[in-house]
């Protein structure tokens, strides 16, 4: 899962991004493989399970619905920091990942007290001494925990709080079309972040070097609708790698660029963003295995928001760039790019399509 991360690698808490979170994440999943076979790049699951152990976490959590057994179910969140220096942007930024996945009420277990040896690398399988922490299981294949701390009991310990707050979301009262918005630290310090701009999420999968660049979110018809264009570092086919650099030549020569461009609509009711619309690129239920997606949907209602409702959640869900309203690739880490984030590793624009399609070199047509 994720497998070009390391364990303790400059990562901070996002609740106190001096200091270490004391708060660690393990979960149950296989390895997977992206790699290179011939002429194809290929994504899959190795079907060989272990144990991952993220250690400076942050965890939050949001009462969701009820399935057909009436048991209620509540999406955690987990997120942690990396700090790389980015070529692009020409200056150390800070990587922000996420996990997101589903308990239901029952599955929780009160925080309890066990002996673990201390994680020192996933990749290699490497462990240190046994020491105790205090763990809360929040099913058979996630669990969030800390060391044990002398002089403390565990009532009194962060984890013991993370805990009675997911068990109290399970007791607060079921609203049908209710609208879901984290409770995270939406930095909203700035001009920026006080517009309606939305959080991206994308597989993080280095190797593939598919990330993002560049958010722009333009205003239309007096500010009812934004039209969001996000620029990507470039397109990797994956299914199709056969075809990928004839694919690469012909977006040079026919766009100018060799950079992937999207763009999707935001439609604003009563100030509040509540609709996207997605021209030609809605990735319907595909995940990151295709790259040939490209369906339209429009008027579909938003599904998350981050922080608060001025910043709509969409989700990257296909190599090709697909994308949606809900993600489609749970089991793989997200790389969170809030645009206003000066330490961030995308910049924020708010050119037109037109204007950002203008800005390339252009090319010669034979017709």
């Amino acid at each position: 899962m994720l497998n070009d991360r390391k364990v303790g690698k400059e990562i901070v808490s996002e609740e106190n991004p001096d200091n270490k979170s004391e708060i660690w994440f393990s979960h149950r999943e296989d390895r997977y493989n992206a790699e290179l076979r011939g002429t194809q790049k290929v994504f899959y699951w190795t079907g060989n399970p272990q144990m991952w152990d993220w250690d400076n976490c942050t965890v939050s959590w949001l009462s969701r619905s009820k399935d057909a057994s009436d048991n209620k179910t509540v999406r955690i969140v987990i997120r942690s920091l990396n700090s790389v220096f980015s070529e692009y942007r020409k200056k150390e930024v800070k990587l922000r990942y996420m996990l997101g996945f589903d308990i239901k009420a029952g599955e929780i277990q009160p925080p309890e007290e066990e002996k673990y040896r201390e994680p020192l690398d996933n990749k290699t399988r490497t462990y240190g001494q046994e020491r105790i922490r205090w763990i809360v299981k929040l099913d058979n294949d996630h669990s969030i925990w800390q060391w044990k701390e002398e002089g403390k009991t565990i009532e009194s310990s962060k984890i013991y709080e993370i805990y009675r707050g997911i068990v109290k979301s399970f007791e607060e009262p079921y609203v049908p079309n209710s609208k879901n918005s984290f409770n995270v630290v939406a930095y909203d310090d700035n001009d920026i972040g006080r517009k309606i701009v939305p959080v991206v999420y994308q597989p993080a999968i280095d190797s593939w070097k598919n990330f993002v660049r560049e958010v722009h979110c333009h205003s239309l018809e007096g500010g009812q609708r934004i039209e969001v264009t996000i620029l990507f570092n470039n397109e990797e086919l994956r299914k199709h790698k056969i075809a990928n650099q004839i694919y690469e030549w012909f977006r040079s020569w026919f766009y100018g660029r060799t950079i992937d461009v999207e763009t999707f609509i935001i439609e604003i009711k009563q100030d509040s963003p509540e609709l996207f619309d997605f021209p030609s690129i809605y990735s319907g239920e595909n995940g990151i295995e295709t790259d040939s997606i490209h369906i339209n949907k429009y008027c579909i209602n938003i599904k998350y928001y981050f922080g608060n409702l001025r910043h709509p959640i969409v989700f990257i869900n296909t190599s090709n760039h697909a994308m949606g309203e809900h993600d489609t690739n749970h089991r793989l880490w997200k790389w969170e790019y809030i645009a206003w984030q000066k330490d961030g590793p995308i910049e924020f624009g708010e050119k037109s399509r037109e204007e950002i399609n203008n800005s390339f070199k252009p090319k010669l047509r034979f017709w």
